[in-house]
């Protein structure tokens, strides 16, 4: 019988053989976000195993299902661009005309101007991203698979943390593919969460010998025989080495078939190290042409895309010469055609084609590429990773290119960014001028990346060894910029007067740095410095119509005069803030809003407060996070004053997950303590609470750990401790920061005065009241002054005036307690009826607020004078069924019933997205329910 050779296939792409156990296993898996419950699973298995092909049988299984699948894969080129793992899911099937991937994309590509903010424009990103995810999900269950993501950077990987932690509540299935044992700590982060929570891991072997035998009998088209298995064996079961190494012999002609059955030709002696993947590659370049063979090493060693243009300016050749080259590696299967791209077909055939080039050369050709591609339209990032490659010295064009592209550069790849400054300031030789300038620009690569503390470490070395007078004011504002990053006020303000008291400080310089003190100097309380400094600060930006200056001297002279009580004058002022910056100056280091936001609330103009918090959250997310977290709890004090009490704990938990660097945790504790007293749930437990730590959180908010202590002492009966509490922090905090709000706790000690029948402390909070209310007579002010007077009159009907007040200023809480304390003194006055009514009124209240711990105290303040309630019905919301929603998650559940997305439902009530997460998280536990799908029907009368 004629022996017949197998012919070379174009394409040595292994068949997917074997993995139907795996396979079914992920599969199986991934039906449960069919039903709404989300699951991550990994995939673990040494390189070219077949993670990549079981991701792709997976895929395929999923879409079948009905699924969406997004598809994307981390590269270990791209270890340090922030979110280039994350960011390949937008680039997978149906994503790219979605115009929120858009949105995505133009942020990661932003920043013309980087700004100052710590780790800000990196949590844009991730919550757009995370959005965007939700948004996927909203519409029917949703499969992410990443492959390689051990080499995922460091902010995917934060996306993927985030991600896991929101499984419970999204019809989502996360795939990971890696290799076991990472040595990348963040990625060992990741896996140690993965086993904390239980999440299954898939570990590929070897193949069988059954499979491997099926997996060759693909590629030669026969019944492979002793002898080519003898040699396949060698390849250890590993799907990769087993095609490249079958794919030699066929390129070699050294397998002949005979009566069907495929094995070695005796007379080709084709003979390869056992265990050697590098040979096989090899040997496969030993057909291309050499020209090729020259080439592709050279393209391996800049990546895993191979850009024809880009790769022949590189190596300085012709384009036409490059294409043959490239097309020959199509021919022979080293590389492949994805989408638009060639790409290697495996990164560890790049890998073995690049490590055929000594160290130095591959050194050389990543520097030289960073130099050509200078003049090209390619992204900056690449360019500076190429510039970052090695230890080589940076030349006078790349730094010329690193100084110009520097601010874009720091937002889009601060990690690369830090790496190419740190180097590019070791240049011998270089100006005075352009030294200094490297150096900030190195000092806010580490702010922006969250190393204020290197960036601090960075500009006082520089200042110390190169500036010894301390004549470089732009490196002293880098300085005082890292102290306030670090929560270091008074640092910040001595660096400033220090820079103001030198001589030869410009106009415009010494506008900033009297801004940046004033502002500062009221975060510490010194309230005269800070409006002095802004007087200056407003004077000299005017002079030299610098913004950055006039935003100071206006945030710190409102923040004055709305700590001081004058209302009106701060919200004038916080107006002017936002024109200023509404003129596209960047904020720099301050949020524009956040006063106004302020003023906003405490004039009682709930609707216009939430929408400018809104705004200020959108804001941060994009530009400035350093004031996310007191944006959060602006908005958590917004609704615990209006009554949103669901949406003030899920604006606390939400503000305990943002970059906190003025100390806002404990406030977002406090407050969720204190609804829980409320509520009667007591929790979170009030005795974790921290105390007050002295940072600007705490201090613009000391009453509330004293307030919380207060109602627990009279939950205990100990009501004389809980006044004292209260008084003792009223005369401590009135000249404080805390003082716009202080009056928060003026009903709470009106009331226990009354009780204890303690008339000092009774008329000295009714005078404080008085004048709280005199320099701002809002609605809320009149109504404290109103009820404090009332009890100290025992006159009920200032106490219904109270009441009114309240119910003007939107307050519902102070308005139920107005209530109260007019049940309490028209039952003393033996008024039954009118008692009785006042009663009722209060406890309804406190119904719809939730808050049985103050309804019960109700009742039992007037049990005494034989006072029972007029209107029977349950006292405290059931815990479970549906009884036990509040009314904004019952319009959230009659919505979701609907068919309505979280973002749609989020649109109509005028929350956030996550709000709305966390309101559907808790109407599920409410009901017992697994899916958003099974609210329709658990809804009374359906």
């Amino acid at each position: 019988m004629t022996p017949n050779i197998p012919v070379v296939q174009e394409s040595f792409a292994p068949a997917f053989v074997g993995r139907g156990v795996e396979v079914e296993t992920v599969v199986s898996l991934g039906r449960r976000a069919v039903e709404g419950q989300g699951v991550v699973v990994l995939v673990e298995g040494e390189p070219g195993i077949g993670k990549t092909a079981l991701l792709d049988a997976v895929g395929t299984r999923y879409e079948a299902d009905g699924m969406r699948v997004r598809r994307g894969a981390a590269k270990e080129l791209e270890q340090s661009v922030p979110f280039a793992a994350a960011g390949s899911w937008l680039d997978a099937a149906g994503v790219a005309t979605d115009p929120r991937s858009d949105t995505i994309r133009a942020l990661l590509r932003s920043g013309d101007r980087a700004g100052d903010g710590v780790m800000t424009h990196e949590f844009a990103i991730t919550e757009a991203l995370l959005g965007l995810i939700e948004t996927w999900c909203d519409t029917g269950p949703v499969a992410l698979l990443i492959d390689d993501v051990h080499w995922a950077d460091r902010q995917s990987l934060s996306v993927l943390h985030r991600l896991c932690a929101a499984l419970d509540e999204l019809p989502l299935v996360l795939v990971l593919a890696a290799r076991p044992l990472p040595q990348d700590k963040a990625f060992d982060a990741l896996s140690a969460d993965l086993v904390e929570r239980g999440a299954p891991t898939i570990r590929l072997g070897a193949l069988p010998e059954s499979e491997t035998t099926e997996l060759v009998r693909h590629m030669v088209g026969a019944t492979p025989g002793a002898g080519l298995m003898c040699q396949v064996a060698a390849a250890g079961g590993n799907p990769l080495y087993i095609v490249e190494l079958v794919a030699v012999l066929l390129q070699d002609k050294a397998i002949t078939i005979v009566a069907d059955i495929a094995d070695r030709t005796t007379t080709v002696a084709t003979e390869l190290p056992d265990d050697s993947l590098t040979a096989a590659v090899s040997w496969r370049l030993e057909s291309l042409s050499r020209p090729a063979r020259q080439v592709l090493p050279m393209a391996a060693a800049l990546g895993s895309i191979v850009n024809v243009g880009e790769l022949a300016a590189v190596l300085n050749g012709s384009i036409l010469d490059v294409w043959s080259a490239v097309i020959e590696a199509v021919d022979c299967g080293l590389l492949i055609r994805a989408d638009s791209e060639l790409v290697f077909r495996h990164d560890l055939i790049r890998k073995v084609l690049a490590e055929q080039l000594p160290a130095s050369l591959r050194a050389d050709l990543l520097r030289r590429a960073g130099q050509v591609l200078q003049a090209t339209d390619a992204p900056i990032e690449r360019i500076a990773y190429y510039l970052a490659a090695g230890d080589h010295e940076l030349d006078t064009d790349s730094l010329d290119w690193l100084v110009a592209v520097a601010d874009k550069l720091i937002v889009r790849a601060p990690e690369i960014a830090v790496q190419l400054l740190r180097r590019a300031v070791t240049v011998p030789d270089l100006g005075s001028s352009t030294r200094s300038s490297l150096i900030g620009l190195q000092a806010q690569a580490l702010l922006w990346s969250g190393f204020a503390s290197e960036a601090e470490s960075v500009v006082r070395a520089a200042l110390r060894t190169h500036w010894e007078n301390g004549d470089d004011i732009g490196l002293r504002w880098r300085l005082a910029q890292a102290c306030h990053a670090q929560g270091r006020l008074a640092d910040a303000v001595d660096i400033a007067e220090s820079a103001l008291s030198d001589a030869g400080i410009g106009a415009e310089d010494a506008g900033s740095f009297h801004g940046l003190s004033g502002l500062d100097n009221f975060f510490l309380g010194r309230l005269g410095a800070a409006a002095a400094a802004a007087e200056q600060a407003l004077d000299l930006g005017a002079a030299t119509n610098n913004p950055l200056a006039t935003g100071y001297g206006l945030m710190a002279l409102g923040a004055v005069r709305y700590t001081e009580g004058h209302l009106s004058e701060a919200l004038d002022l916080s107006g002017r803030i936002i024109a200023v910056f509404d003129n596209g100056i960047g904020s720099d280091q301050f949020d524009p809003y956040v006063l106004h936001a302020h003023c906003l609330i405490e004039l009682d103009r709930f609707g216009d407060a939430e929408e400018t918090l809104n705004t200020a959250i959108g804001h941060n997310r994009r530009m400035n996070g350093a004031y996310l977290a007191p944006n959060l709890i602006a908005k958590a004090r917004l609704h615990l004053l209006d009554g949103r009490w669901d949406d003030a704990v899920a604006a606390c938990s939400y503000g305990a997950e943002v970059p906190d660097v003025f100390g806002y945790a404990p406030v977002a504790r406090s407050f969720a303590a204190l609804i829980g007293i409320h509520r009667g749930t007591f929790l979170p437990d009030p005795n974790t609470v921290p105390a007050p730590d002295g940072k600007l959180g705490s201090s613009g908010y000391a009453q509330f750990h004293p307030w919380i202590n207060a109602l627990v002492h009279e939950t205990h009966g100990r009501q004389d401790l809980a006044l004292k509490l209260l008084v003792d922090a009223e005369l401590e905090l009135s000249d404080s920061l805390t003082a716009p709000t202080l009056y928060y706790i003026f009903p709470d000690i009106a009331r226990l005065a009354a009780d204890l029948g303690d008339q000092n402390a009774a008329l000295s909070v009714s005078a404080s009241a008085d004048a709280v209310a005199a320099r701002e007579p809002t609605p809320a002010r009149r109504g404290t002054a109103l009820l404090c007077r009332g009890l100290v009159e025992r006159d009920p009907a200032v106490l219904a005036a109270a009441a009114s007040a309240f119910r003007e200023s939107g307050r519902p809480l102070y308005e139920a307690c107005a209530f109260e304390n007019a049940a309490v003194v028209l039952a003393g006055a033996g008024r039954d009826g009118e008692a009785r009514t006042a009663l009722d009124t209060a406890v309804a209240l406190y119904t719809r607020l939730g808050a049985s711990w103050d309804s019960s105290r109700a009742v039992a303040r007037v049990r005494p004078y034989g006072i029972r309630r007029g209107v029977r019905g349950p006292r405290n919301r059931p815990k479970s069924g549906w009884a036990a929603l509040t009314d904004t998650e019952r319009k959230v559940a009659i919505l979701v019933a609907e068919g309505f997305s979280n973002s749609d439902i989020a649109a109509q009530m005028f929350l956030s997205s996550r709000t709305i997460q966390s309101h559907v998280s808790n109407t599920l536990a409410k009901l017992g329910l697994r899916s958003r799908r099974e609210v329709a029907r658990a809804m009374p009368g359906r």
